[in-house]
């Protein structure tokens, strides 16, 4: 397990596995994540045989099929967050019931549960005596799925939208757009990272957060929040939700990946049974009207895997593995040296620089590398 340098936590975006053979999905990642000390992901839906699909308003729920859980402890995760937008679709039962699922199955859960106090819980992990702690948000919820006193959902991190006409004696033009922390959120926040800091060698946290299928920009609130998490003790800030790959940043010498993009999320007929198609056609040509020139589905399909090495309880280098999702939506792993790994390096890299951030991704040893 791990390497020659000590301890490793991979991370890796977005899942929703939605087929018949649920395994085939990492069959060409499997390694990689059963390889590592410690595997975290996001899930974006509560598998289970309960629950009612009106918990999720007119656009419908994501597949929630229990028969495709198997494939997570199967891939080797360890830890999964379930602070989604989606993770309320089919109500408290399913969301509880999946919850013990994972708990039987010896995988921590953060980010969600019955009550604020649940969801706001760490997850705790030892590895050869360095403890490892994660604690996962929800920005981009429905209203109705944050948890609260007596109440199932995610951990609220929550953001207020303003919008501001940029020239006021011009009916119908555009908007300034801002947004802004909610800020007893924010609060509850930095104090249980400061709390879990005592607790820990490492500390991650995982925000589902932002703006998908926009290329490199990045909401208001989004540095806000990753830059106090980091203030307050958090070693690195791992995003997910956008669907595409964000910028990554380096702020006090810690790393922040604003989004890793998907990672084993099926997207085929099985999802129809469930979900709203026309809701879901009208917003995927909503965005690409607002993307001209780019092809939204094959930006979704570059993808990573981050690599925190740990050695002497604290981070010493970051390991960007460059993934490309094939068309039956299986993530593949690429060397740096093949034109498929450069592709998404050099993607990274246009985005970062696109976003105002000088973050380095050196090679070393065919190795992209985080430059700390």
């Amino acid at each position: 397990m791990g390497d020659a340098e000590g301890l490793v936590v991979a991370a890796v975006g977005d899942l929703l596995i939605v087929r018949d053979r649920p395994h085939d999905i990492f069959r060409h990642v499997r390694d990689q994540l059963v390889g590592a000390d410690i595997t975290f992901g996001q899930l974006e839906t509560a598998y289970s045989e309960e629950g009612s699909r009106g918990s999720s308003g007119p656009r419908g729920a994501v597949p929630h099929d229990v028969a495709n859980y198997a494939a997570i402890p199967h891939a080797g995760f360890d830890v999964i967050s379930m602070a989604s937008n989606h993770t309320g679709d089919w109500g408290a039962d399913a969301l509880l019931d999946c919850i013990g699922r994972f708990r039987r199955d010896g995988i921590t859960v953060v980010g969600a549960g019955a009550d604020i106090e649940e969801a706001r819980r760490p997850g705790i992990i030892e590895r050869d005596g360095t403890r490892v702690g994660f604690l996962a948000y929800c920005s981009v919820a429905p209203e109705g799925y944050y948890a609260g006193r007596h109440k199932h959902g995610v951990a609220p991190m929550r953001a207020m939208t303003h919008y501001e006409a940029f020239e006021p004696d011009q009916p119908g033009g555009p908007p300034l757009i801002s947004t802004h922390t909610n800020d007893a959120d924010l609060a509850a926040l930095i104090a249980d990272i400061s709390r879990l800091r005592e607790q820990v060698d490492v500390l991650f946290v995982s925000l589902h957060w932002g703006l998908h299928f926009q290329r490199s920009r990045l909401a208001d609130y989004q540095p806000v929040v990753a830059h106090a998490a980091i203030e307050a003790g958090a070693d690195a800030v791992i995003g997910h939700h956008p669907h595409i790959l964000k910028p990554v940043e380096v702020y006090q010498g810690k790393v922040i990946f604003y989004s890793l993009g998907n990672f084993a999320l099926d997207l085929n007929e099985r999802w129809w049974r469930s979900f709203n198609r026309e809701w879901f056609e009208t917003a995927q040509r909503f965005h690409q009207s607002r993307a001209p020139g780019r092809d939204l589905r094959a930006e979704g399909r570059k993808s990573a895997i981050a690599r925190f090495h740990i050695a002497d309880g604290s981070i010493r280098w970051v390991e960007v593995v460059p993934v490309l999702i094939n068309e039956k939506d299986e993530p593949v792993p690429y060397r740096v040296d093949t034109p498929d790994g450069r592709a998404i390096r050099d993607y990274l890299a246009e985005i970062t620089a696109e976003a105002g951030m000088n973050t380095a991704f050196d090679v070393v040893d065919e190795k992209v590398l985080v430059r700390l």
